[in-house]
Protein backbone atom coordinates (compact mmCIF):
# COMPACT_ATOMS: atom_id res chain seq x y z
CA UNK A 1 0.00 0.00 0.00
CA UNK A 2 2.61 2.41 0.67
CA UNK A 3 4.55 1.54 -2.72
CA UNK A 4 1.54 2.79 -4.15
CA UNK A 5 0.87 6.05 -2.21
CA UNK A 6 4.40 7.05 -3.34
CA UNK A 7 4.46 6.21 -6.56
CA UNK A 8 1.10 8.53 -6.88
CA UNK A 9 2.66 11.26 -4.87
CA UNK A 10 5.49 11.10 -7.40
CA UNK A 11 3.48 11.15 -10.34
CA UNK A 12 0.76 13.40 -9.74
CA UNK A 13 2.12 16.26 -7.79
CA UNK A 14 4.72 17.22 -10.24
CA UNK A 15 1.99 17.08 -13.14
CA UNK A 16 -0.12 19.04 -10.90
CA UNK A 17 2.84 21.70 -10.51
CA UNK A 18 3.91 21.44 -14.05
CA UNK A 19 -0.18 22.74 -14.94
CA UNK A 20 0.40 25.62 -12.92
CA UNK A 21 3.69 26.71 -15.41
CA UNK A 22 1.86 28.49 -18.25
CA UNK A 23 1.09 31.69 -19.11
CA UNK A 24 3.50 34.62 -19.82
CA UNK A 25 5.78 35.83 -21.89
CA UNK A 26 9.90 35.68 -21.67
CA UNK A 27 12.00 37.50 -18.89
CA UNK A 28 13.07 39.71 -21.75
CA UNK A 29 10.06 40.90 -23.05
CA UNK A 30 8.25 41.52 -19.83
CA UNK A 31 6.86 45.14 -18.46
CA UNK A 32 6.93 46.19 -15.26
CA UNK A 33 3.62 45.24 -14.34
CA UNK A 34 4.23 41.55 -15.91
CA UNK A 35 7.07 41.30 -13.50
CA UNK A 36 4.75 41.13 -10.55
CA UNK A 37 2.41 38.61 -12.42
CA UNK A 38 5.25 35.70 -10.62
CA UNK A 39 3.44 36.83 -6.82
CA UNK A 40 0.05 34.90 -7.29
CA UNK A 41 1.48 31.36 -8.37
CA UNK A 42 3.72 31.73 -5.03
CA UNK A 43 0.85 33.04 -2.97
CA UNK A 44 -1.58 30.05 -4.52
CA UNK A 45 1.56 27.73 -4.00
CA UNK A 46 1.74 28.68 -0.38
CA UNK A 47 -1.64 28.08 0.68
CA UNK A 48 -1.99 25.14 -0.95
CA UNK A 49 1.08 23.65 0.72
CA UNK A 50 -0.10 25.34 4.15
CA UNK A 51 -3.81 23.77 3.98
CA UNK A 52 -2.72 20.67 1.88
CA UNK A 53 0.11 19.32 3.81
CA UNK A 54 0.55 21.64 7.01
CA UNK A 55 -3.08 21.93 7.89
CA UNK A 56 -3.37 18.58 8.85
CA UNK A 57 -0.11 17.24 9.47
CA UNK A 58 0.44 19.41 11.82
CA UNK A 59 -2.40 17.44 14.24
CA UNK A 60 -2.08 14.11 12.41
CA UNK A 61 1.88 14.33 13.84
CA UNK A 62 0.55 15.64 16.96
CA UNK A 63 -2.22 12.11 17.46
CA UNK A 64 -5.02 14.92 17.46
CA UNK A 65 -8.21 12.75 18.71
CA UNK A 66 -11.35 15.19 17.38
CA UNK A 67 -12.23 16.41 14.19
CA UNK A 68 -12.50 19.69 15.62
CA UNK A 69 -8.87 19.99 16.06
CA UNK A 70 -7.88 18.90 12.60
CA UNK A 71 -10.78 21.61 11.28
CA UNK A 72 -8.93 23.97 13.61
CA UNK A 73 -5.43 23.37 12.26
CA UNK A 74 -6.43 23.91 8.61
CA UNK A 75 -8.24 27.50 9.46
CA UNK A 76 -5.11 28.54 11.22
CA UNK A 77 -2.73 27.30 8.76
CA UNK A 78 -4.34 28.36 5.45
CA UNK A 79 -4.83 31.65 6.66
CA UNK A 80 -1.21 32.11 7.93
CA UNK A 81 -0.31 30.90 4.39
CA UNK A 82 -2.44 33.00 2.85
CA UNK A 83 -1.70 36.47 4.75
CA UNK A 84 2.43 35.39 5.06
CA UNK A 85 2.98 34.90 1.18
CA UNK A 86 1.07 38.41 0.82
CA UNK A 87 3.40 39.99 2.81
CA UNK A 88 6.68 37.78 1.66
CA UNK A 89 5.57 39.08 -2.05
CA UNK A 90 4.04 42.63 -1.87
CA UNK A 91 7.51 44.31 -3.58
CA UNK A 92 7.51 41.01 -6.00
CA UNK A 93 8.96 42.34 -9.28
CA UNK A 94 11.42 39.07 -10.26
CA UNK A 95 8.83 37.75 -13.03
CA UNK A 96 7.42 34.60 -13.41
CA UNK A 97 10.73 32.56 -14.01
CA UNK A 98 11.47 33.39 -10.25
CA UNK A 99 8.78 32.38 -9.08
CA UNK A 100 8.47 29.29 -10.99
CA UNK A 101 12.21 28.10 -9.58
CA UNK A 102 10.84 28.59 -6.40
CA UNK A 103 7.57 26.44 -7.03
CA UNK A 104 9.68 23.73 -8.54
CA UNK A 105 12.12 24.01 -5.72
CA UNK A 106 9.66 23.46 -3.23
CA UNK A 107 7.96 20.30 -5.20
CA UNK A 108 11.08 18.70 -5.46
CA UNK A 109 11.27 19.23 -2.32
CA UNK A 110 8.30 17.29 -1.34
CA UNK A 111 8.98 14.33 -3.44
CA UNK A 112 12.16 13.70 -2.00
CA UNK A 113 10.10 14.02 1.34
CA UNK A 114 8.37 11.47 0.32
CA UNK A 115 11.43 9.42 -1.17
CA UNK A 116 13.94 9.29 1.45
CA UNK A 117 11.43 7.62 4.49
CA UNK A 118 10.98 4.99 1.68
CA UNK A 119 15.04 4.97 1.65
CA UNK A 120 15.79 4.46 5.05
CA UNK A 121 13.02 1.29 5.40
CA UNK A 122 10.81 3.68 7.90
CA UNK A 123 8.07 1.58 8.80
CA UNK A 124 6.27 5.07 10.76
CA UNK A 125 3.44 6.67 8.37
CA UNK A 126 4.43 9.76 10.40
CA UNK A 127 7.72 10.05 8.53
CA UNK A 128 6.31 10.01 5.33
CA UNK A 129 4.36 13.34 6.69
CA UNK A 130 7.23 15.07 8.94
CA UNK A 131 9.79 14.76 6.31
CA UNK A 132 8.24 16.21 3.71
CA UNK A 133 7.44 19.03 5.82
CA UNK A 134 10.98 19.51 6.53
CA UNK A 135 12.07 19.22 2.72
CA UNK A 136 9.53 21.60 1.12
CA UNK A 137 10.51 25.06 2.96
CA UNK A 138 14.21 23.83 2.10
CA UNK A 139 13.69 23.12 -1.58
CA UNK A 140 12.08 26.10 -1.83
CA UNK A 141 14.96 28.20 -0.57
CA UNK A 142 17.30 26.13 -2.99
CA UNK A 143 14.89 27.09 -5.59
CA UNK A 144 15.40 30.67 -4.51
CA UNK A 145 18.99 30.25 -4.13
CA UNK A 146 19.02 29.19 -7.52
CA UNK A 147 16.95 32.20 -9.01
CA UNK A 148 19.24 34.19 -7.77
CA UNK A 149 22.23 33.43 -9.85
CA UNK A 150 19.71 35.25 -12.77
CA UNK A 151 19.88 34.54 -16.64
CA UNK A 152 17.12 31.90 -16.84
CA UNK A 153 14.34 32.87 -18.87
CA UNK A 154 10.69 31.27 -18.41
CA UNK A 155 10.88 29.29 -21.55
CA UNK A 156 14.09 27.76 -19.89
CA UNK A 157 12.97 27.31 -16.31
CA UNK A 158 9.50 25.65 -17.53
CA UNK A 159 11.71 23.53 -19.79
CA UNK A 160 14.26 22.01 -17.08
CA UNK A 161 10.58 21.77 -14.81
CA UNK A 162 9.39 19.31 -17.69
CA UNK A 163 12.82 17.52 -17.74
CA UNK A 164 12.69 16.60 -14.14
CA UNK A 165 9.25 15.60 -14.16
CA UNK A 166 10.42 13.44 -17.42
CA UNK A 167 13.48 11.98 -15.00
CA UNK A 168 11.18 11.30 -12.68
CA UNK A 169 8.82 8.68 -14.80
CA UNK A 170 11.85 7.59 -16.39
CA UNK A 171 13.38 6.64 -12.86
CA UNK A 172 9.67 4.76 -12.06
CA UNK A 173 9.79 3.01 -15.65
CA UNK A 174 13.22 1.78 -14.98
CA UNK A 175 12.96 -0.54 -12.28
CA UNK A 176 9.98 -2.14 -13.46
CA UNK A 177 11.51 -2.64 -16.90
CA UNK A 178 14.58 -4.58 -15.19
CA UNK A 179 12.18 -6.32 -13.04
CA UNK A 180 12.09 -5.43 -9.25
CA UNK A 181 8.80 -7.26 -8.50
CA UNK A 182 10.96 -10.50 -7.53
CA UNK A 183 12.36 -8.61 -4.26
CA UNK A 184 10.27 -7.58 -1.42
CA UNK A 185 7.74 -5.07 -0.82
CA UNK A 186 10.30 -2.81 1.36
CA UNK A 187 13.21 -3.22 -1.10
CA UNK A 188 11.37 -2.40 -4.02
CA UNK A 189 10.04 0.79 -2.05
CA UNK A 190 13.53 1.95 -1.89
CA UNK A 191 14.55 0.96 -5.53
CA UNK A 192 11.64 2.83 -6.34
CA UNK A 193 12.21 5.67 -4.51
CA UNK A 194 15.84 6.05 -4.98
CA UNK A 195 15.65 5.51 -8.47
CA UNK A 196 13.26 8.68 -8.83
CA UNK A 197 15.03 10.58 -6.83
CA UNK A 198 18.68 9.92 -8.87
CA UNK A 199 16.04 10.20 -12.13
CA UNK A 200 14.84 13.87 -11.65
CA UNK A 201 18.37 15.86 -11.57
CA UNK A 202 19.06 14.14 -14.58
CA UNK A 203 16.40 15.11 -16.31
CA UNK A 204 16.45 18.45 -14.87
CA UNK A 205 20.24 18.98 -16.38
CA UNK A 206 19.39 16.97 -19.54
CA UNK A 207 16.51 19.34 -20.51
CA UNK A 208 18.39 22.73 -19.18
CA UNK A 209 21.06 21.80 -21.63
CA UNK A 210 18.62 21.46 -24.33
CA UNK A 211 17.39 25.03 -23.07
CA UNK A 212 20.82 26.98 -22.90
CA UNK A 213 21.72 25.34 -26.53
CA UNK A 214 18.51 25.79 -28.55
CA UNK A 215 17.50 29.51 -26.98
CA UNK A 216 13.99 28.41 -26.32
CA UNK A 217 11.34 30.67 -25.96
CA UNK A 218 7.84 29.73 -23.91
CA UNK A 219 5.65 29.25 -27.36
CA UNK A 220 8.80 27.04 -28.24
CA UNK A 221 9.45 25.50 -25.38
CA UNK A 222 5.66 23.96 -25.17
CA UNK A 223 6.27 22.35 -29.08
CA UNK A 224 9.55 21.09 -27.21
CA UNK A 225 7.27 19.30 -24.64
CA UNK A 226 4.71 18.62 -27.23
CA UNK A 227 7.11 16.83 -29.15
CA UNK A 228 7.94 14.84 -26.41
CA UNK A 229 4.44 13.81 -25.46
CA UNK A 230 3.65 13.05 -29.04
CA UNK A 231 6.92 10.19 -28.80
CA UNK A 232 5.33 9.01 -25.55
CA UNK A 233 1.63 8.81 -27.46
CA UNK A 234 3.06 6.68 -30.53
CA UNK A 235 5.06 4.47 -28.18
CA UNK A 236 1.98 3.92 -26.58
CA UNK A 237 -0.26 3.47 -29.56
CA UNK A 238 2.05 1.12 -31.47
CA UNK A 239 2.12 -1.50 -28.36
CA UNK A 240 -1.96 -1.15 -27.90
CA UNK A 241 -2.93 -2.43 -31.60
CA UNK A 242 -0.53 -5.26 -31.62
CA UNK A 243 -2.10 -6.09 -27.94
CA UNK A 244 1.19 -7.85 -26.43
CA UNK A 245 -0.74 -8.43 -23.33
CA UNK A 246 1.90 -6.99 -21.04
CA UNK A 247 2.90 -4.58 -19.77
CA UNK A 248 6.31 -4.11 -20.07
CA UNK A 249 6.27 -3.53 -23.52
CA UNK A 250 4.16 -0.53 -23.67
CA UNK A 251 6.55 1.27 -21.07
CA UNK A 252 9.50 0.18 -23.23
CA UNK A 253 8.41 1.61 -25.68
CA UNK A 254 6.97 4.90 -24.82
CA UNK A 255 10.61 5.47 -23.17
CA UNK A 256 12.27 4.43 -26.30
CA UNK A 257 10.14 6.81 -28.57
CA UNK A 258 10.14 10.12 -25.93
CA UNK A 259 13.61 11.09 -26.86
CA UNK A 260 12.82 10.54 -30.41
CA UNK A 261 9.77 13.00 -30.22
CA UNK A 262 12.04 15.23 -28.49
CA UNK A 263 14.27 15.56 -31.19
CA UNK A 264 12.10 15.98 -34.01
CA UNK A 265 10.40 18.75 -32.20
CA UNK A 266 13.93 20.33 -32.03
CA UNK A 267 14.66 20.23 -34.87
CA UNK A 268 11.43 21.52 -36.15
CA UNK A 269 11.03 24.39 -34.10
CA UNK A 270 13.81 26.21 -34.82
CA UNK A 271 12.55 28.53 -37.60
CA UNK A 272 9.16 30.62 -36.26
CA UNK A 273 7.59 32.02 -33.63
CA UNK A 274 4.94 30.28 -30.99
CA UNK A 275 4.16 32.93 -28.92
CA UNK A 276 0.99 34.83 -28.59
CA UNK A 277 -1.18 31.88 -28.09
CA UNK A 278 -0.11 30.07 -31.02
CA UNK A 279 1.48 27.18 -29.07
CA UNK A 280 -1.69 26.49 -27.58
CA UNK A 281 -3.85 26.10 -30.36
CA UNK A 282 -1.72 24.25 -31.89
CA UNK A 283 -1.69 21.66 -28.97
CA UNK A 284 -5.19 22.11 -29.01
CA UNK A 285 -5.12 21.38 -32.87
CA UNK A 286 -3.50 17.69 -31.99
CA UNK A 287 -6.18 16.93 -29.33
CA UNK A 288 -8.71 17.75 -32.30
CA UNK A 289 -6.78 15.37 -34.53
CA UNK A 290 -6.67 12.47 -32.26
CA UNK A 291 -10.24 12.77 -31.57
CA UNK A 292 -11.08 13.24 -35.60
CA UNK A 293 -9.46 10.54 -36.41
CA UNK A 294 -11.04 8.19 -33.88
CA UNK A 295 -14.27 9.58 -35.08
CA UNK A 296 -13.44 8.57 -38.70
CA UNK A 297 -11.92 5.25 -37.79
CA UNK A 298 -15.43 4.27 -36.19
CA UNK A 299 -17.02 5.82 -39.39
CA UNK A 300 -15.22 3.76 -41.58
CA UNK A 301 -16.10 0.48 -39.74
CA UNK A 302 -13.59 0.09 -36.62
CA UNK A 303 -15.17 -2.03 -33.70
CA UNK A 304 -12.19 -2.07 -31.41
CA UNK A 305 -10.61 0.76 -29.97
CA UNK A 306 -7.64 -0.79 -31.34
CA UNK A 307 -9.08 -0.34 -34.74
CA UNK A 308 -9.98 2.91 -33.78
CA UNK A 309 -6.27 4.08 -32.35
CA UNK A 310 -4.98 3.91 -36.17
CA UNK A 311 -6.86 6.52 -37.60
CA UNK A 312 -5.86 9.08 -34.15
CA UNK A 313 -2.05 7.74 -35.06
CA UNK A 314 -2.30 9.02 -38.50
CA UNK A 315 -4.65 12.18 -37.45
CA UNK A 316 -3.05 13.32 -34.69
CA UNK A 317 0.22 14.78 -36.45
CA UNK A 318 -2.40 16.02 -39.51
CA UNK A 319 -4.28 18.07 -36.67
CA UNK A 320 -0.91 19.46 -35.41
CA UNK A 321 0.46 20.66 -38.85
CA UNK A 322 -2.76 21.44 -40.16
CA UNK A 323 -2.97 24.11 -37.26
CA UNK A 324 0.38 25.07 -37.68
CA UNK A 325 0.31 26.53 -40.70
CA UNK A 326 -3.33 28.21 -40.08
CA UNK A 327 -1.53 29.98 -37.07
CA UNK A 328 1.32 31.01 -39.06
CA UNK A 329 0.15 35.03 -39.76
CA UNK A 330 -2.23 35.39 -36.91
CA UNK A 331 -3.38 39.27 -36.60
CA UNK A 332 -2.30 41.09 -34.07
CA UNK A 333 -5.33 41.87 -32.37
CA UNK A 334 -5.76 38.26 -32.36
CA UNK A 335 -2.54 37.94 -31.27
CA UNK A 336 -3.47 40.28 -28.28
CA UNK A 337 -6.65 38.21 -27.60
CA UNK A 338 -4.66 35.08 -27.37
CA UNK A 339 -1.98 36.64 -24.70
CA UNK A 340 -4.65 37.96 -22.65
CA UNK A 341 -6.40 35.14 -22.13
CA UNK A 342 -3.00 32.93 -21.59
CA UNK A 343 -2.37 34.98 -18.56
CA UNK A 344 -5.45 34.31 -17.09
CA UNK A 345 -5.14 32.70 -13.60
CA UNK A 346 -8.58 30.60 -14.28
CA UNK A 347 -7.11 28.86 -17.42
CA UNK A 348 -4.24 27.54 -14.48
CA UNK A 349 -6.97 26.80 -11.79
CA UNK A 350 -9.29 25.48 -14.64
CA UNK A 351 -6.16 23.18 -16.02
CA UNK A 352 -5.21 21.45 -12.23
CA UNK A 353 -8.82 20.92 -11.67
CA UNK A 354 -9.14 18.71 -14.73
CA UNK A 355 -5.68 17.41 -14.56
CA UNK A 356 -6.95 15.56 -10.87
CA UNK A 357 -10.35 14.91 -12.35
CA UNK A 358 -8.90 13.22 -15.28
CA UNK A 359 -6.39 11.22 -13.72
CA UNK A 360 -8.99 9.99 -11.08
CA UNK A 361 -10.75 8.50 -13.88
CA UNK A 362 -8.09 7.00 -16.10
CA UNK A 363 -6.27 5.59 -12.64
CA UNK A 364 -9.29 3.40 -12.58
CA UNK A 365 -8.90 2.15 -16.27
CA UNK A 366 -5.50 0.15 -16.54
CA UNK A 367 -5.91 -0.10 -20.44
CA UNK A 368 -5.07 3.72 -20.58
CA UNK A 369 -2.43 6.12 -20.73
CA UNK A 370 -1.91 9.37 -18.83
CA UNK A 371 -0.59 11.12 -22.09
CA UNK A 372 -3.79 12.66 -22.37
CA UNK A 373 -3.07 14.14 -19.57
CA UNK A 374 0.00 16.14 -20.27
CA UNK A 375 -1.49 17.09 -23.60
CA UNK A 376 -4.55 18.22 -21.93
CA UNK A 377 -2.42 20.02 -19.52
CA UNK A 378 -0.14 21.82 -21.88
CA UNK A 379 -3.13 23.43 -23.61
CA UNK A 380 -5.31 24.79 -20.76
Amino acid sequence: MKIKIILICLIIIPLIAHSGICGQKDEDQLSKDDMGRGRIPLVITATIYSGGLYGWGIPYLLDAKFTRQYVGSEMVCVFSGFALSLLATKDYDSGPAVSKIIQGGAVIGTLYGFAIPAIFNSDKTKAYIATPMLTTPLGALGGYGLSRRGGMSEGGVELSLFGSILGCAYGLATPYIINVESVDDKDQMRIYAGSAMIGMPIGAFGFNEIAKRTDVSKGRTRMIELGTCMGIYYGFNFVYIKDPGRTKPYIASMMACAPIGTTASILLTRNGSYENGRSMLIILGTILGDVFGRGVAYLAGADTWREVSIGAIIFAPLGTFTTSILTRNMSPKIQKKMALLESLPIIDTASKLALIGAYSTIAKDENSAPIYLELYCKAF
